[in-house]
């Protein structure tokens, strides 16, 4: 398995050196399974400093649709022909339909009662009945619509990552037609079997393994490990070897998957940075795709809070950070033995 990357050199003449020739390095890595590229600067790390929600929380708690003394009004209840509850509840989690729906079926888990959960505080229970909350809804789904075999469960952590309401909750679609992330990916993995006659998961597993560069855990049901052309600033992904739908993420492997989501959020939290995207993506049916989960944090740059995302990211597809995957997994290790 390659893990391609090209070194670049910049030159220049740099006034703070008087004028004296600068060299500025970078890398551009090309994932092992699809080939997009990621640029990896030559940046100065800087301190994330931690912003003062409380303006924010307190405003979007005024308007806010998930509280638990309105929520039973202002949400809709799925249609009788296409679920069989018109609302599926898991402990305080509740999955409701998106009023906004941008496919067939789309859906929003409510993680909780409580307005607004910082990164360090999401619990075990938490994250654990929303999980099965989304499940039983993308379930109901594959049986009575069995050509929606793409199915994610997703999260916009907070607005800096996309979230319109404060109040935790996760998205949940199951659609016939593919986004470009499995547009991407199922050709190349089918190239990949035809090529090599393995499964490509299971290669990229071990081979990280044995570089020992990127691997961050692989003694339970799932392996973690820092993505080594990152999607963002960082790149956690989580594989679940043994699972091919939602049906399956239960017991050892659900509470693995929550365990390893609640290290990631810890570990982000840890950095100041507060604010995420999570997707867990499944196909149904496809003996190539392994289900897997990607958490990506989000930031602004100072002094401005200009966005992480410009002409490369929005217009070019490239994702561009200034950490390296390799620093990421020292950090993010230790949050496993806790």
């Amino acid at each position: 398995m390659k893990f391609d990357k090209v070194l670049k050199t910049s030159r220049f003449l740099d006034p703070n050196q008087g004028f004296a020739e600068t060299k500025r390095y970078s890398e551009v890595r090309y994932d092992p399974l699809t080939g997009h590229s990621t640029r990896i600067l030559d940046f100065p790390v800087r301190e994330v400093k931690k912003v003062d929600l409380t303006g924010l929380i307190e405003a979007s708690r005024q308007i806010c649709p998930f509280c638990p003394q309105i929520v039973d009004l202002v949400t809709p209840k799925f249609s009788p022909d296409l679920a069989s509850q018109e609302r599926y509840a898991c402990g305080e989690a509740l999955c409701v339909p998106n009023a906004f729906p941008y496919d067939e079926n789309v859906a929003v888990t409510v993680m909780a009662h409580k307005h607004y959960i910082p990164l360090s505080e999401f619990t075990h229970r938490v994250m654990s009945d929303a999980f099965m909350c989304c499940f039983a809804y993308l379930e109901d789904i594959a049986l009575r619509q069995p050509e929606m075999v793409f199915q994610s469960v997703n999260w916009n952590y907070m607005p800096l990552a996309g979230g319109s309401v404060v109040h935790p909750h996760l998205q949940i679609a199951a659609s016939s037609s593919s986004t470009n992330y499995y547009a991407y990916s199922l050709p190349a993995l089918a190239r990949y079997r035809e090529e090599r006659g393995s499964d490509f998961w299971v290669d990229m597993v071990e081979e990280e393994k044995a570089r020992g560069e990127r691997i961050i855990a692989a003694d339970g049901t799932l392996s973690w490990l820092v993505a080594f052309a990152p999607l963002g600033i960082f790149d956690i992904l989580g594989v679940i070897p043994d699972a091919c739908s939602p049906a399956d993420i239960r017991g050892k492997v659900l509470e693995d998957l929550v365990s390893g989501v609640l290290n990631v959020l810890r570990y982000i939290d840890s950095l100041n940075m507060q604010s995420l995207n999570l997707s867990l993506y499944f196909h149904l049916g496809s003996p190539l795709f392994t289900p897997h989960v990607r958490i990506c944090p989000r930031v602004s740059i100072p002094p401005f809070e200009t966005s992480q995302i410009n002409y490369l990211g929005m217009l070019h597809n490239e994702a561009v950070t200034i950490l390296k995957p390799e620093d990421i997994c020292t950090g993010i290790k230790p949050y496993w033995d806790k």
